[in-house]
């Protein structure tokens, strides 16, 4: 992996059933316009109708992330998932950092997004991100 990759990493939790499968859809059709960038190195998308939750963590090459994010799309999704991420009891978190020397698995992913991730409740911002610390010995 480049030392200059991007990891960026969204959650959404506490979704209604019906919002859980609109998310899962929705994500699906920004995962196959994603796939076609050349400077994305990795992606996987998790989720669980009956916990409601959806995770994505991506690798992008350098800053190539930006491009894809304000564009096509991606621009359409972030939009289009405002009322999923931001109303009701929904939880949001989003993390992007600078490539550490491995990709996380899904599970640490959704440690590393809920503990360091800008964190929004109901829509308000409850606190911003922060980069991740790792291997620091207490």
């Amino acid at each position: 992996m480049p030392k200059d990759a991007l990891i960026s990493i969204t959650l959404g939790e506490k979704f209604s059933v019906w919002r859980t499968i609109v998310n899962g859809i929705v994500s699906q059709f920004v995962m196959k316009q994603m796939k076609k960038s050349p400077k994305l190195l990795y992606a996987e998308m998790k989720g669980n109708i009956k916990e409601g939750y959806g995770l994505t963590m991506t690798v992008w090459e350098s800053n190539s992330m930006k491009q894809f994010r304000d564009n096509g799309a991606h621009k359409f999704a972030m939009r289009f998932f405002s009322w999923i991420f931001y109303r009701g009891n929904a939880h949001a978190y989003f993390l992007s950092y600078k490539n550490n020397g491995s990709i996380p698995t899904s599970a640490e992913a959704f440690d590393l997004v809920k503990k360091y991730g800008r964190f929004y409740d109901n829509g308000n911002l409850i606190r911003h991100s922060r980069a991740p610390k790792f291997n620091v010995e207490v």
